[in-house]
Formats: structure tokens, C-alpha cells, sequence
């Protein structure tokens, strides 16, 4: 019972990306029986968006074969599709703090508490999404445009790093300079459903816009941090334990441009905005013969921000 009332932002914390994480996998779950459920009946589609622009509206209709009173939604959505994305972009994080203490031949014990900013990386992406588009409303006399809304759930792999220089504040006192070089491979897994909404045109290219909230799971895959000064040649301080993974919820923003390829098959490329928050991890206490024992070393990260282009091929079912 104690340590339960001596960690009470960590559970909350555990509490919180563990609803978010079966938030996001809802969203798949219940994407295919909502989209199932609307189907493309007219009745469904004008009661959510109503198309009213050329209804009763003579003056619009009259003369045009492909304009009528009827205000039913034109059938240019694409109903359910999926495709393929690959990318890559850059990062622009917050700042990376580790701390532990390291237990020093003279006493007291010797606290480290290492601040730096993280350097901008590159990265590489690839995944799959699919979802539902509705038929959405009518613009002006064409049925050719339309806005038309969408339910989409994607999951994509992104692979990055986390670099910086780490400065030990807290220690000014006893060493004259104390700065680690802290270095993360990143295999980073997102989950999110999103609400995308498209300007469908006759010229078979078609933008977009969409957001959507969900999960990301950050793994480091052989973590570093390396003691430049003093010098520690060759002694990686996580070397008993340097990959640990945490959760934490993740938002994107997007906007993009859609190709006809035909009837069924299309290009698309887009920006996408990533928002990833904080994560914390538990990597291993330092244990090399000779090197003075340490506690196991605490990270963490702030929120880190992904900007990528995104090419892909997509089909409709």
C-alpha cells in the first residue's frame, strides 16, 4: 500500500497510455462495423450532409443533365480502401535529461543530473492504413465535386534517432566539467485513427486534410552515453541494460494530394505533422570492472515533433 501512495504520477501516467492505447485499437475495431452500418443508402448520407445547393434552385438545374432537384450525395466516394505509405523527414525534440548517481571512490556519492538539448535527426518511415469514405455533400451543380469525410486508422514504422550533449549541472561543485554524449537508436510503432476530409474534383487530383490521436511506442535499441568529460573511453554507461521501451499518446495533423490512377488504384503524398509526448525509461546501472558502481540511470524525453513526406499507392475495395 505504501508504494502504491509513493508513486502516484507513475501509475497515473501507466493508467493514462494504457486507455490510450486501447483507445486507438477501438478505433480499428469499430472503423469497419460504423463505416458497414452508414453503407451508401441516400437516406443515411442526407441526413449527416445534407447536399441543398441545387435543390429547388431553377435557375441552377435548369439546362444542366448533371444537376437536378434530387439532393441526394453524388457517388464519388471511395467507400472502403487501404494502401501503403513510405517517408521519411526530420525531428525537432525537447530536451533529454539523465540522472542517477554514481558511487565515486570518494565519498559522498557523486549525483549526476545531465541536461541537453536533442539535435535535429533524420528519419525513415514506412506503413498501412485503411478506412471508409462517405459519400459526403455536393459543391454547386457537378456531382464531380464534393466534399467527402473519411474514418481511417493507419499504423506505420518510424525508425530515428535521439542525440545530444548531456552537461552535468548538478556536479559544477566537484568536477570542473562533467558531459555526456547520449546517443538512441529509436524504433518508434504508431497506431492512430484518423478523420480526414477531401475536396473530390473532375481533374482526378484531389487534397486533403486530416488529424487524428493516438499511440506510439518508443523503443531505444541500444542506448549510449558516453563520459567526454573527464574522459571514459569506450564505457557506455547503460552498458548492463540499453534498450527499454515506453508508451505515450501521439497526435498527427496531415494534408496531402490524392491521384486517380483509374478507377480503383490512386497515388497520394502528404506532409504529416507527428506529436509524440514524453516518455521516461529505466535503462541498466553501469557495471564494468574497475568503473566506479552506479544506480541504474533514469531518462527521459521530452516531446519530440516528426515532419515527414509521405508517398504512397492506395486502391479502393
Amino acid at each position: 500500500m505504501n508504494g502504491f501512495f509513493q508513486h502516484p504520477w507513475s501509475l497515473l501516467k501507466t493508467a493514462g497510455l494504457r486507455i490510450v492505447a486501447t483507445m486507438s485499437l477501438l478505433g480499428a475495431v469499430f472503423l469497419a462495423p460504423l463505416a458497414w452500418a452508414a453503407d451508401k443508402g441516400v437516406a443515411y448520407n442526407e441526413a449527416l450532409f445534407p447536399n441543398v445547393i441545387c435543390s429547388g434552385n431553377s435557375a441552377c438545374c435548369s439546362g444542366n443533365p448533371t444537376c437536378t432537384d434530387n439532393p441526394a450525395a453524388p457517388s464519388v466516394n471511395r467507400g472502403f480502401y487501404g494502401g501503403f505509405l513510405v517517408g521519411g523527414g526530420v525531428s525537432t525534440n525537447d530536451p533529454i535529461v539523465q540522472t542517477g548517481t554514481a558511487f565515486i571512490p570518494t565519498p559522498p556519492p557523486l549525483p549526476v543530473w545531465a541536461i541537453g538539448e536533442a539535435k535535429n535527426w533524420a528519419g525513415v518511415m514506412a506503413g498501412i492504413h485503411f478506412g471508409y469514405e462517405w459519400s459526403g455533400r455536393q459543391i454547386g451543380c457537378d456531382p464531380r465535386w464534393a466534399i467527402l469525410p473519411a474514418l481511417e486508422f493507419e499504423g506505420y514504422y518510424l525508425g530515428t534517432q535521439q542525440v545530444g550533449s548531456l552537461n552535468n549541472f548538478d556536479s559544477t561543485d566537484r568536477l570542473p566539467e562533467h558531459l555526456f554524449n547520449y546517443r538512441a537508436p529509436l524504433n518508434i510503432g504508431v497506431l492512430m485513427p484518423n478523420f480526414l476530409v477531401t475536396l473530390h474534383t473532375p481533374l482526378g487530383i484531389h487534397p486533403y486534410v486530416g488529424f487524428g490521436v493516438g499511440t506510439a511506442i518508443v523503443s531505444n535499441a541500444g542506448a549510449t552515453s558516453l563520459q567526454l568529460a573527464p574522459p571514459e573511453p569506450g564505457i557506455n554507461h547503460f552498458n548492463s541494460n540499453p534498450s527499454v521501451t515506453d508508451w505515450a499518446p501521439a497526435a498527427t495533423c496531415r494534408a496531402g494530394l490524392r491521384f486517380d490512377l483509374g478507377n480503383s488504384w490512386y497515388l497520394f503524398t502528404e506532409y504529416k505533422f507527428l506529436a509524440i509526448g514524453a516518455t521516461d525509461y529505466t535503462f541498466g546501472p553501469t557495471v564494468y570492472p574497475g568503473h566506479p558502481p552506479t544506480t541504474a540511470w533514469s531518462v527521459h524525453y521530452g516531446t519530440m515533433f516528426e515532419h515527414l513526406g509521405v508517398l504512397g499507392l492506395g486502391c479502393r475495395f
